[in-house]
């Protein structure tokens, strides 16, 4: 046992130095391929992609042109937005919109910025299933990624469709064309709303859904791998007798608990906007099909739509993320029992446990708020409240 501590303690300094000669390393590259193409189309390039790209200077141009393209598209967005919000009479629900725009924009740059980090998570899982083989179906588990993918990708799709037809582009149209602002610039503000207007059409369900489904995808699946990588632990800490067997799962734990940190330290932000953009959604939709008599027939299915995207991305992050932390509380119960497990060994596993597995390891939001399944109920009662109370203020308005 003496020569299993001391490999365990040389083991752990260096548990996550990958090297590319074992081919496992991209074992979740396959799986993710999906995600990972979405990343590249709105501008994050990672280092699974741009390998292959880099052998000349017209594929490095190829390959960067999604991350101008899509930049530029969000500028425009925001400037857009910024201009309605300006030239709109109906400033409240155009200041709530750029206000989500602006704190999406900065969870875009935040993953952005911590980019390598989504490849390093891939390799975390390959290492990590090097410990605990991994006993899924890739093959059935790479169709239900690309099923999932493509649920979001057609509630977009939806989105932008039926996002024309709606009642509210002439209502928005008309102020627009009537604003004393346009009309002292230019002769004839029409031309100008049609433009901008078209343009906000298209791109606006495409820079927000875009953003939102990547992230919650690639945040979601790795919350998924987690989930299931402490459910093999779990069954072998259950079933195993022998203490020989303690060393590799000690070892897979940290790797799977580290693995939770760095997801949780370089993208509980952009979890934290994303959960907060999905609820503001939610909240709109909801309030639009509920009290919005005036509403036209493709009005209510634009926001059946919407509804249905924002509660995707909710429910994806919020399941995943507790689903994954609470089987993560029950793995730590089973280490820390591990001691009295195996009497013989109690005092160099209770030291290596003191050691190395003291603070607890939890998916967070922005450092504040341990995800788990209690956050559904307060969600709900949180826009329960704030509709009641808007509702209530609005008919007192028109009273």
């Amino acid at each position: 046992m003496d020569r299993n501590t001391s490999l365990f303690n040389k083991k752990q300094n260096n548990l996550f130095t990958i090297t590319n000669k074992n081919p496992s390393a991209n074992l979740f590259q396959k799986p993710f391929s999906t995600v990972l193409f979405l990343f590249h189309v709105i501008g994050v390039d990672i280092d699974y992609c741009s390998k292959h790209t880099n052998r000349n200077k017209l594929s490095r141009c190829i390959f960067k042109c999604p991350k101008y393209i899509f930049n530029f598209i969000l500028f425009s967005v925001l400037f857009i937005q910024l201009n309605w919000l300006i030239v709109l009479r109906e400033k409240r629900t155009e200041a709530a919109l750029f206000v989500i725009l602006l704190i999406q924009s900065t969870a875009h740059i935040s993953v952005y910025i911590r980019r390598k980090y989504i490849a390093l998570g891939l390799r975390n899982l390959s290492r990590i299933s090097e410990l605990l083989p991994f006993k899924g179906n890739f093959q059935r588990l790479n169709v239900l990624v690309h099923i999932y993918c493509f649920c979001f990708a057609c509630l977009v799709i939806g989105l932008m469709s039926w996002h024309f037809p709606s009642g509210e582009n002439a209502v928005y149209f008309e102020q627009c064309c009537q604003s004393h602002v346009l009309s002292d610039i230019f002769e004839d503000p029409s031309t100008y709303c049609k433009f901008i207007q078209n343009v906000m059409l298209f791109c606006f369900p495409l820079v927000l859904g875009g953003t939102l489904i990547t992230f919650t995808s690639y945040y979601s699946l790795m919350c998924v791998h987690i989930h299931l990588f402490y459910g093999q632990l779990i069954s072998q800490l259950q079933n195993s007798q022998a203490v020989l067997d303690c060393h590799r799962m000690l070892q897979a734990y940290e790797a799977i608990s580290n693995t939770v940190t760095s997801l949780d330290d370089r993208f509980s932000y952009a979890a934290f906007i994303t959960v907060l953009s999905s609820m503001a959604g939610i909240f709109r939709a909801s309030y639009v099909l509920i009290f919005d008599r005036k509403a036209t027939t493709m009005t209510l299915i634009y926001y059946c739509v919407a509804l249905m995207l924002y509660l995707y991305v909710f429910l994806s992050i919020i399941l995943s993320a507790s689903a994954a932390t609470q089987k993560g509380r029950v793995s730590k119960e089973l280490i820390v029992s591990l001691p009295g497990k195996y009497p013989s060994h109690y005092k160099k596993l209770k030291m290596i446990l003191r050691n190395n597995f003291k603070s607890d390891v939890a998916l967070t939001l922005w450092k504040m708020y341990v995800i788990e399944r209690s956050i559904l109920i307060s969600a709900c009662g949180t826009l329960v409240t704030y509709g009641i109370l808007i509702a209530t203020l609005g008919n007192v308005q028109v009273s």
